[in-house]
């Protein structure tokens, strides 16, 4: 098991509303979303051309 590696500082907030993107951003990582989404969706011959995973 991985302990994550995410520190949240003192605030008087709930958590509940925000909990779910640690999740998700956890997973992103995780798995490398950006780069498989790079690999799958190739920029476009521009220079000025962005990467796909900007826009996901």
């Amino acid at each position: 098991m991985n302990i994550l590696n995410y520190k949240l500082s003192s605030t008087n907030e709930l958590l509940t509303a925000r909990i779910g993107l640690l999740a998700t951003a956890h997973t992103i990582n995780t798995l490398s979303l950006s780069n498989t989404i790079d690999q799958h969706f190739p920029a476009l011959d521009s220079n000025c051309a962005l990467k796909a995973s900007t826009f996901i």
